[in-house]
């Protein structure tokens, strides 16, 4: 840790080095706002005939929220549950599906875990180093590939056109301490960022306490002849506590996870002729002890925690050009995904040493599987019209060829009014937990067979001023749906393929922006969500075990002069069982919770800004996933100090 700090310090001091003085903006409090995109697909919030939220920095730093899953999980048809607090560790879904079924992207990059999804958020980052977040909801493999089955995520750093520094930090209860510290610099054609940030807690109750680190470094260069380039390189350390993460029956599980993620991507436009590529890489680092070292002792059939390192390289590219009619674009992807563990894949003649452990632990398996996703596309754009057909195949070593299909269709009108119809198939593969995990309590299966999906939807916006509402509506037809089940009297979590598992349901948005001096916004969000699929006597873990309703609602408001406060109501309802510490079998209750935050900040060039939070103000007792109780209030406050220079 001391070398990593040290690393980080040096980093930072060359990232400053070259920092000036220069003028701040007033921030002004914005609100998610959910938009009909007609466009094209170079980024997620430019995918052809889709609702997409985005999310600004400035919106971000008005939330009553301290990390990524938090913020996300105030999205409608947006699903986080939280195992661990304040990032370290949560699930997120999309519209009633499952957590290994979201696409996550940095900056465009593919960083979605081959092992599973409990990793994908494992990211290099925090919120103060966000320009925005554009989230999808919906399916368009044509674009993002075979993990956007329910929804894609992509996060973008590093774009600001203000030369800056910033350094905040945060406390609060059960000893939570988190800094951080950011310095970007523009430098004639070059963007650079260095970020760093640590967070800490004692935990909210026993088993939970948890620190991580993160670092992360970007360079962007946009040259008018050359194109432009965006290189990045982030890595993350992190060990917690998981009172119970995946057993009741085993609450001092303790984790320790390390990744490393780098890409370089380029951009370049000759005319109508646009061409995009990206290479890519992400090292991650597991090792789960479901007996914690020094706090328990070992059962004696427990032999060994459990140790897994995943490789992934890929790389792609993508053409479009421009003509009179619209858009053609062409596009592949070659994507390796390599494990090597004591647990996962299939056994090696030649164990190799697990990473890290002082060459005691022998990786015992491997698997290694080879993707090639490829898509073409034509969009056909005519005044208000917007029309779009592709298709998408996919070659796996392990699963061989699948195809899929989109066809999209919109209209906007000069009312304000935009609609849009489309339909999808979608495909996701086993992760490697699906196929091979072994536990005590968990019994994977090596013969699944990928997950598909057939989704349509409609959907209607409206703007006028400073309303704005959107209404949409999905029906998706998944089959062999994975999902891990057991019986209420056993204690073995099985993985199987469901034959059908179809859900309906859709997101309604209405609100007011900036609607006076006093008042910001004014935003309700209502999603709904069923499956049709029965379990039977079955307990499900995650598909059968979702968030049928969901309600919210946001205000913020100016208080006096530079005071500002924001509130955040969430109302929600979660489908499926699950059994208590006892053996009982339980519902998940209906959660109302309130957060809120009351912040002050400068209009000065040193922009200052200083703030108190609170989490689950009703101090409701609820789980995100059953049994695992999630904190109650939780009271945080901070500052905040970023110099802009040149």
């Amino acid at each position: 840790m001391k070398k990593i700090i040290l690393f980080v310090a040096i980093a930072l001091l060359l990232q400053t080095a070259h920092i000036f003085a220069q003028t701040n903006d007033t921030i002004r409090t914005y609100q998610l706002d959910a938009v009909s995109v007609v466009g094209t697909q170079i980024k997620v919030a430019s995918d052809a005939m889709r609702v997409v939220n985005i999310i600004t920095q400035q919106q971000i730093q008005a939330m009553p929220v301290s990390n990524i899953n938090d913020l996300l999980d105030y999205l409608p048809g947006v699903d986080v549950r939280t195992r661990g607090n304040n990032g370290v560790q949560a699930d997120i879904s999309m519209r009633g599906g499952t957590f290994d079924q979201v696409l996550i992207l940095l900056n465009g990059v593919n960083i979605t875990d081959p092992q599973t999804g409990h990793f994908n958020l494992d990211l290099p980052i925090d919120l103060n180093m966000i320009d925005r977040i554009e989230i999808l909801q919906g399916t368009a493999i044509s674009s993002f590939g075979l993990s956007a089955f329910s929804g894609a995520i992509n996060i973008v750093t590093g774009n600001q056109e203000n030369s800056y520094i910033k350094a905040a930090v945060e406390g609060g209860q059960y000893g939570y301490f988190s800094p951080s510290f950011l310095a970007h610099q523009n430098i004639d054609e070059w963007k650079l960022t260095a970020a760093t940030s640590y967070n800490a807690s004692e935990g909210y109750i026993d088993n939970t306490d948890y620190k991580f680190g993160n670092l992360f470094l970007q360079a962007i260069a946009n040259y008018k002849n050359a194109g432009r380039f965006n290189i990045q390189v982030g890595g993350q350390l992190k060990a917690f506590g998981s009172n119970s993460f995946y057993s009741l029956t085993y609450p001092n599980q303790y984790e320790a996870t390390k990744t490393l993620t780098a890409s370089v991507s380029y951009e370049k436009m000759i005319n109508d002729f646009v061409v995009e590529a990206n290479v890519y890489s992400r090292f991650h680092y597991d090792r789960f002890e479901l007996f914690r070292e020094g706090v328990v002792e070992f059962p004696s059939w427990y032999t060994n925690h459990n140790y897994h390192t995943t490789n992934t390289i890929g790389g792609n590219v993508k053409a479009h050009y421009n003509s009179k009619i619209g858009k053609t674009s062409i596009g592949l992807e070659v994507r390796n995904e390599h494990i090597n563990s004591n647990v996962l894949g299939d056994e090696m003649q030649q164990p190799k040493t697990a990473p890290f452990s002082d060459g005691e632990i022998l990786l015992t398996h491997a698997k290694n599987r080879f993707n090639v996703n490829y898509f073409a596309e034509q969009s056909f754009i005519h005044k208000g019209l917007t029309a779009s057909v592709g298709v998408s195949g996919n070659y796996n070593s392990m699963f061989a060829n699948n195809f899929a299909f989109g066809a999209n269709i919109g209209y906007s009108f000069n009312c304000g009014v935009d609609i849009f119809a489309n339909v999808n198939r979608a495909l996701r593969l086993p992760t490697f937990t699906d196929l091979y995990y072994k536990s005590a309590t968990q019994q994977a299966n090596p013969n699944l067979n990928p997950e598909t999906a057939i989704t349509p939807e409609l959907g209607v916006s409206y703007k006028h001023k400073s309303f704005y509402t959107s209404l949409n509506l999905y029906y998706r037809m998944g089959k062999n749906i994975i999902d891990w089940v057991r019986l209420p009297d056993e204690e073995i979590w099985k993985c199987q393929n469901h034959t059908a598992v179809n859900a309906i349901g859709g997101e309604i948005t209405i609100g007011y922006k900036d609607i006076s001096k006093w008042v910001k916004q004014a935003q309700a969000t209502y999603s709904y969500c069923s499956l049709n699929k029965e379990a039977g006597e079955y307990i499900s873990r995650y598909a059968l075990d979702y968030l049928k309703h969901k309600f919210t609602f946001n205000f913020a408001h100016k208080i006096y002069g530079g005071f500002f406060a924001e509130y955040q109501f969430t109302l929600q309802q979660r489908e499926g069982t699950f059994s208590d510490y006892d053996g009982n079998l339980q519902t998940y209750n209906t959660i109302p919770l309130l957060d809120a935050k009351i912040y002050w900040t400068s209009s000065s060039k040193h922009n200052i800004t200083v703030y108190a939070q609170a989490t689950n103000l009703t101090n409701c007792k609820y789980y995100d996933y059953g049994g695992i109780l999630q904190p109650g209030i939780w009271a945080k406050a901070g500052i905040s100090v970023a110099i802009n220079t040149k």
